[in-house]
This record gives C-alpha cells, sequence and structure tokens, in this order.
C-alpha cells in the first residue's frame, strides 16, 4: 500500500513537472523579450530534462 502511494505522487509530480514545460512553452510563444524568452527555453530546457531522467529510470525498474 506504501508503495502505491510512492507511484501517485511520482504521478502527480510528473503531471505537474508536464504542466509546468507546457506553461512555459506558451509564454514563449508571446514573450518578445529576449531576456524572459532565453530564461524559459532555459526552465523548460532543465525540467524537460528531470521528466525524462524520471521516465528512463521507471522503464529500467
Amino acid at each position: 500500500m506504501g508503495k502505491g502511494r510512492i507511484l501517485a505522487m511520482d504521478d502527480k509530480t510528473r503531471g505537474r513537472l508536464q504542466a509546468r514545460i507546457d506553461e512555459l512553452t506558451k509564454r514563449m510563444r508571446v514573450d518578445s523579450n529576449d531576456l524572459d524568452y532565453e530564461s524559459h527555453l532555459r526552465q523548460r530546457r532543465e525540467l524537460q530534462s528531470i521528466l525524462d531522467h524520471l521516465t528512463v529510470a521507471e522503464t529500467r525498474k
């Protein structure tokens, strides 16, 4: 039962990461300021890297 809770929390975390990535992608389309765009791009790449790492780790289990 405890393990199921961990998986549910991982799914919730994954969903929150993906939602943030999607939000940054949308903001990048409308932000005309180069500094804002670069900042959003960097954040998006970092979050995507974390999400990819979690996915790879799960497939190896």
